[in-house]
């Protein structure tokens, strides 16, 4: 008997498997509105007997509340899916939601909710039109839907590559935990009295100003918050600058941005800054040879012990509109043990750094690798075997 896996048929989706059907997403999928589970009670971290609060997009769980009242209890697995961004997320947990942008989806008869997630989380269209999606257009998009079996076997093989994702995650939060606690406990054991200096004491502030030509283009950087780095910004004419106060940059030097120094958005400049320009709310300083180091010091300011003192440094209004008092700065106190040590701690932070960074570009590379399979599986392009088909 011929293998049915091998034979395909012509339809208005291109060439499917001769056992597959064509439906809408409303033949599989019914929907149901968030209204009854909203709530405002959203606290950041978990606490015993709290309840999940979802989003479908990135951040998935944006908290949990203590509103016991109209949980949404999931007896079978459900998708919930943003209205407007056109995120999903599949979910097996009781749950509430925090936006009426939600839908509730579930599948309507016995088809596979896993499948039918990994069905939809594979359509991606424009969304720069802000405007509400499923029963407009998602609902009536034609799906080339195979038997239950196939179903089965596809949601489990996307199971097993979302189970070595999160396993591979758990890994990187454990080198991350791993880190900053080697990070607190390095700045507990450097601050004895003798280590303590204040950063004026450290550090030399650097200002190589100049006027700039009307007629000259000139490149300025930016700095990222989270500690995130410099970027570089469009190049533009002189003229373009008005009288804006502006450096040329320095390299190996440590970089602020003052409006946002109290959201870590500190950097070193280097090799590849020279030539370009900062304005007047990119101070720079140099730490003082063979006292600081500079990666020491970009890594206390990144560390939590650092972001708080740039926070002190930091007065102002509510919300994001707090400038960093430059001679507030130049008065915080930060341990600054022997420059040997400092060199030390920096080599153990580059070491535990790399391993971060390799394990999320594991963890991409999974997630690459289940797209493509994905691809190949939920258009019949490769097959898997399951009894009686």
């Amino acid at each position: 008997m011929a293998d049915s896996r091998n034979e395909y048929k012509n339809t208005p989706l291109g060439k499917i498997p001769s056992n597959w059907k064509i439906v809408e997403f409303k033949d599989v999928l019914g929907y149901k509105q968030p209204s009854k589970y909203l709530t405002k009670d959203v606290n950041e971290k978990s606490e015993l007997n709290l309840i999940p609060v979802l989003t479908a997009n990135k951040a998935f769980i944006l908290g949990y509340s203590s509103d016991a009242n109209n949980v949404y209890e999931t007896e079978q697995p459900i998708i919930i899916f943003d209205d407007f961004t056109t995120a999903c997320k599949y979910v097996d947990f009781n749950f509430k939601v925090k936006s009426s942008a939600i839908k509730i989806l579930y599948a309507r008869q016995s088809d596979n909710a896993k499948f039918l997630y990994e069905k939809l989380n594979s359509i991606k269209i424009n969304t720069d039109d802000h405007k509400r999606r499923w029963i407009s257009e998602f609902q009536e998009m034609a799906i080339a839907l195979p038997p239950i079996q196939e179903q089965d076997k596809i949601a489990e093989i996307s199971s097993k590559w979302d189970n070595c994702v999160e396993l591979n995650l758990r890994v990187l939060n454990a080198l991350v935990r791993q880190r900053n606690t080697f990070i607190a406990n390095l700045m507990l054991k450097s601050t004895s009295s003798k280590s303590i200096k204040s950063v004026s004491q450290v550090v030399a502030k650097i200002r190589n100003g100049f006027t700039p030509k009307p007629d000259v283009l000139y490149q300025e950087i930016g700095i990222r918050s989270h500690a995130k780095g410099i970027f570089h910004k469009e190049p533009v004419i002189g003229k373009s600058l008005g009288n804006k106060s502006v450096f040329w940059i320095e390299p190996d030097c440590f970089v602020v941005n003052i409006v946002f120094a109290w959201e870590q958005a500190v950097a070193k400049t280097t090799e590849a800054e020279v030539g370009m320009i900062a304005s007047h709310r990119f101070p720079m300083y140099k730490p003082k040879e063979g006292v600081l180091d500079l990666d020491y010091l970009l890594y206390f300011f990144k560390s939590a012990k650092g972001k708080n003192l740039l926070g002190l440094a930091s007065p102002g209004g509510a919300g994001r509109n707090k400038t960093l008092g430059q001679s507030e700065f130049l008065k915080l106190k930060i341990p600054v043990p022997p420059i040997e040590e400092q060199k030390k701690i920096v080599r153990l932070l580059n070491t535990a750094d790399k391993e971060i960074e390799l394990q999320k570009q594991k963890i991409e590379a999974i997630k690459l690798q289940k797209k493509g399979l994905m691809q190949q599986l939920l258009t019949g392009k490769k097959r898997v075997k399951v009894n009686n088909i």
